[in-house]
């Protein structure tokens, strides 16, 4: 395993990751992929914190976006509170995340990632990938008799 392999693996596939993986022959290669791996060193609100500075949005937005309470989305972003799925799921709708930033942040946040074969999941990500706003995608769960996004 070289540099170039390691870096940048939060940006890469699962399957390319489990590549890299196989391919250390020994524990100063699996340390390298471990150190490298930002999912275990960037916390959540730091990552939020990015991706609104990338995005071009403000907290305040993302919280309305997000139909959240406004201090409670503040602790979020402060690191104070620990979020669960369903908020953190509406926040990244909120911030505007991709499928794959949403699946990032979730993992991050030590939440289950949206899962395809999950019929509500996968109306989440039709959502999300249809860039819906957090009201659409609940108005689209409850047209399919599912619990909306709390």
């Amino acid at each position: 395993m070289n540099k170039s392999d390691i870096k940048n693996l939060s940006e890469k596939p699962t399957d390319d990751l489990l590549k890299i993986l196989k391919s250390a022959n020994n524990q100063k290669d699996l340390k390298s992929y471990i150190s490298s791996n930002l999912d275990e060193e960037l916390s959540l609100d730091e990552y939020l914190g990015n991706k609104l500075t990338e995005k071009g949005i403000s907290k305040s937005q993302a919280i309305k976006n997000s139909n959240l309470d406004r201090t409670y989305g503040y602790e979020i972003f402060k690191g104070q509170k620990v979020i669960g799925r369903e908020k953190l799921i509406a926040l990244c709708i909120g911030i505007g995340l991709n499928l794959t930033e949403t699946q990032r942040a979730l993992t991050i946040g030590k939440q289950k990632i949206l899962y395809a074969k999950d019929a509500r999941d996968s109306i989440i990500i039709f959502s999300i990938n249809n860039n819906y706003s957090i009201m659409e995608t609940n108005e689209l769960l409850f047209e399919e008799n599912f619990e909306p996004i709390k």
